[in-house]
């Protein structure tokens, strides 16, 4: 696969490099990595994200590359810039946001590159996925290291680790592979500070973010027997936290540390007042068998899913689905 995503990028001058909206630490990660990698090959490489990209992620863009989406601004003829357009970190064009209108209208190459667990992608010209691989900053590494015989440039080899790490929850998830470990030690022995790009990933919370997480988890909510524990998060919440989008990051596992807990759930409200939901599962429930119900998709352990309807009733939905799931996924493993 990336013997045909390197052909690819051969073809290309100039490649337009966009994930999904609300973007992650894998998807910038890669996005940077791989925008260093193209233009010290003599290309053209631009990051556009959408709504902005967040305050703990802004670290990795110290040579300023990374474009906050403006429609009727900067981006306006953003459509006829590249000659290739790359989806990192997602294979479903719609995940772009605000960004797939512009996408719709190119005339370029489109592509996406991804490791979650997917239906063959549609609406692209080719795509490149490998769902074994823990995150998409995996990929990049594989494509860029047996490339570059020396030391990675410091920003591609800063970006890549802090992708591994956010992806792999800092290496404590199930993806955390005996490979993921190599490619992290030998970025640390690059340079990399382990310490330094925790404490800029995850020890960055504001009041807000705090109190928000306390009013969530005030919530909480048990089903099964405590296997399934959920917190949900309204628009009139994060209001009342002086609170954004943003401050749900890692919310999610607030829920999975309880003791006998197979599976957390985090549901909200978007700002456009679709329902959203994601879920964990420690170990043996398949989540995104779940979330593939109401149109979303991820990983067995970490999958999302959001849709145009009010939250209560896509809470009753959702853990009707994750109940039956739990049934099904502890008949298989004392089968």
């Amino acid at each position: 696969m990336l013997d045909r995503f390197n052909t690819f990028l051969d073809r290309h001058a100039r490649v337009l490099l966009t994930t999904h909206e609300n973007p992650d630490g894998d998807g910038v990660g890669a996005s940077i990595a791989l925008a260093a990698h193209l233009k010290s090959s003599g290309k053209e490489a631009r990051i556009v994200v959408t709504p902005s990209l967040p305050e703990n992620l802004r670290f990795l863009d110290s040579e300023g590359w990374i474009e906050t989406f403006e429609p009727d601004g900067a981006h306006v003829d953003l459509a006829a810039w590249p000659d290739a357009w790359l989806l990192i970190d997602a294979s479903e064009p719609h995940r772009m946001g605000a960004l797939f209108q512009v996408y719709e209208a190119t005339k370029a190459d489109r592509a996406c590159l991804d490791h979650h667990m997917k239906d063959t992608p549609k609406g692209f010209d080719s795509e490149f996925t490998d769902p074994t691989a823990s995150a998409s900053t995996e990929l990049v590494y594989d494509l860029v290291r047996p490339r570059i015989g020396g030391d990675l440039p410091a920003v591609m080899a800063q970006a890549l680790y802090a992708g591994l790490v956010s992806d792999t929850g800092n290496f404590r998830h199930s993806n955390s592979t005996p490979k993921i470990h190599h490619a992290a030690a030998d970025l640390i022995a690059q340079g990399v500070h382990p310490a330094r790009t925790y404490n800029a990933l995850y020890q960055t919370a504001t009041p807000a973010k705090l109190r928000l997480f306390g009013r969530a988890m005030g919530g909480l909510q048990l089903r099964d027997g405590g296997r399934f524990a959920y917190i949900s998060v309204t628009r009139a919440d994060l209001a009342a936290c002086g609170a954004t989008q943003e401050d749900l990051d890692e919310l999610v596992e607030e829920p999975r540390k309880l003791k006998g807990v197979e599976v957390a759930g985090l549901f909200s409200e978007t700002v456009d007042g679709r329902a959203k939901v994601s879920l964990r599962s420690r170990e043996r429930v398949d989540v995104n068998a779940v979330c593939r119900q109401f149109g979303g998709g991820g990983h067995r352990l970490a999958s999302g899913a959001k849709v145009a309807q009010p939250l209560e009733g896509f809470i009753s939905q959702v853990e009707a689905a994750v109940l039956v799931q739990i049934g099904l996924d502890f008949v298989q493993v004392f089968k």
